[in-house]
């Protein structure tokens, strides 16, 4: 789960010009955070909706690039 939300974090961070980008990821952070309190047969319904909005989101904006760091 940590995974995922640092993978939605730096989405975030990347589509912070956006709104429309950043609600979907935002979206997606919520889905994460109430699956941490979910019952055992939410969880794969959250993770199925959190794989959806992933998918949209490569869909609309591409893959995720590498960063350079300095």
């Amino acid at each position: 789960m940590g995974e995922a939300i640092g993978y939605f974090l730096e989405l975030r961070i990347r589509f912070r010009r956006n709104p429309e980008a950043r609600a979907i990821v935002d979206r997606c952070l919520g889905l994460i955070a109430a699956a941490q309190q979910a019952e055992p047969h939410q969880f794969s319904e959250l993770e199925a909706e959190v794989d959806r909005l992933r998918g949209e989101l490569v869909r609309r904006f591409g893959e995720k690039e590498d960063a350079t760091r300095h």
